[in-house]
């Protein structure tokens, strides 16, 4: 076949996002034997027992084949919003079930970015975050700074940033995306510096998402996890990794009340 025409070519946003690099170590893995992966994070251990009974009771349910409320079950969202009270410090805001943690973090994107808005990762910076931001427009102005050699998000190139952009010297940021314990590194935030951040972030007018998928991989000796919330201030979780529902798509955003 000839090259595609131009009339039938996918979106620009869409040829400016990055391949998935988990899809690539698939293609180059396949048919291989006595190699192992490391590209995505797939936990061993099964799902709760209580999970899997409710599944299987579910299935038989009339109400499962039917269309249900867009944010998720209210008995659903009730007990996440318990959790979020009781395990995270978050009361009060709202809460939407999405379809696992990476379609939250887009329809977050999609909220609350134009196209072309400046928006900004931490490098190592979790691929998918960045592929949610070139597919929707944002990859015009990306400030991808380096992290501290700890790993830890650098508050003071932050605020430096932020400041510079106040200034005019570019458009003010719009988002600015961490993620608690870090992926691709593992690495917890402490309180301090999500305090931080928040603080610049409010005080710039600037959005602040916190990706927690990894909530429950603490360390011993280790900050333990926590998390901030405030009228900027996006939260994302996820089912998959310490629960191992990676193939039920269950994730949820905790976000402020309109």
């Amino acid at each position: 076949r000839g090259a595609r025409s131009m009339a039938t070519q996918a979106s620009k946003r869409v040829r400016a996002t990055d391949t998935p690099c988990i899809v690539q170590m698939q293609q180059m893995l396949r048919g291989r034997e006595g190699v192992l992966s490391l590209a995505q994070g797939i936990v061993h251990w099964p799902p709760p027992e209580a999970a899997l009974a409710a599944g299987v009771a579910a299935m038989g349910e009339r109400s499962t084949s039917l269309y249900g409320p867009d944010d998720g079950l209210p008995e659903l969202r009730a007990a996440l919003k318990e959790k979020l009270r009781v395990e995270n410090g978050i009361d009060g805001g709202e809460v939407m079930v999405t379809a696992g943690a990476n379609q939250a973090y887009t329809n977050v994107v999609l909220s609350l970015l134009d196209a072309g808005d400046a928006a900004a990762l931490f490098r190592p910076y979790y691929f998918n975050h960045l592929m949610a931001l070139q597919m929707t427009g944002s990859q015009l102005d990306l400030w991808l700074p380096p992290s501290l050699p700890d790993l830890q998000p650098d508050i003071g190139a932050l605020r430096a940033e932020l400041e510079a952009r106040a200034r005019g010297d570019r458009p003010p940021l719009r988002m600015l995306t961490l993620v608690n314990p870090g992926n691709p590194t593992g690495v917890m935030i402490p309180r301090g510096t999500l305090d931080e951040a928040s603080r610049l972030c409010a005080s710039h007018g600037v959005w602040l998402v916190v990706d927690n998928t990894y909530e429950h991989f603490e360390y011993a000796g280790e900050a333990p996890h926590e998390c901030v919330s405030g009228e900027h201030v996006i939260n994302v979780f996820s089912f998959s990794k310490a629960f191992g529902m990676m193939g039920w798509r269950v994730g949820y955003v905790s976000f402020p009340a309109a």
